[in-house]
């Protein structure tokens, strides 16, 4: 759980450098143009410099919350996976399966590729564990009706941000009308 604090601290100094990256991406862009003109290598080659470090920069960061979701999803995953961790679910929203049952459907969470669908009809579960109470929200494949979306707001996380997705036939959402509006 620290090592996802601590990549999450990295992750936000990052992107509060990212406009300076980006800056200086937009002045080597500049200097490489305009260097055409004058005919210096020297200061050519900085301009491109500049402007390719935005890149790399751009692929440290994606790489870096690749690898915190990676980290989130296993941490959930091991808290599920311990039997002191208790799930709380409204019964009309998930028709007849228990929370033991949905717990051990939510163990199958994985990375699953997006194929242009999103979430639909969320619901909440709330985790209280050892390690602290926080909830999960599900929400069903707006194309698959058999694959479920895997939320937290654990790690100060939000609705954008997915860690996972559970393939089941086992998981029936129920009440639309009273499910969680997608932020």
């Amino acid at each position: 759980m620290i090592m996802v604090e601590n990549f999450q601290y990295i992750d936000s100094l990052l992107y509060s450098i990212l406009p300076f990256s980006l800056g200086a991406a937009f002045i080597g862009l500049i200097l490489s143009l305009v260097t055409r003109v004058l005919k210096n290598d020297t200061v050519r080659i900085i301009g491109i410099a500049l402007f390719i470090q935005c890149f790399a920069f751009v692929i440290i960061l994606i790489v870096l919350q690749s690898f915190i979701i990676k980290e989130i999803r296993s941490n959930i995953k091991g808290i599920l996976a311990d039997h002191e961790t208790k799930l709380f679910i409204n019964s009309d929203d998930f028709g007849s399966i228990p929370p033991k049952k949905l717990k051990k459907e939510l163990l199958k969470l994985t990375d699953i590729s997006t194929n242009h669908s999103h979430p639909e009809n969320i619901k909440t579960i709330q985790v209280t564990a050892t390690s602290g109470d926080f909830n999960l929200f599900i929400g069903k494949d707006s194309n698959d009706p058999k694959e479920f979306w895997i939320f937290t707001d654990k790690y100060g996380l939000d609705m954008e941000t997915e860690i996972g997705k559970i393939k089941t036939s086992r998981i029936k959402l129920e009440n639309p009308m009273k499910s969680m509006k997608k932020r």
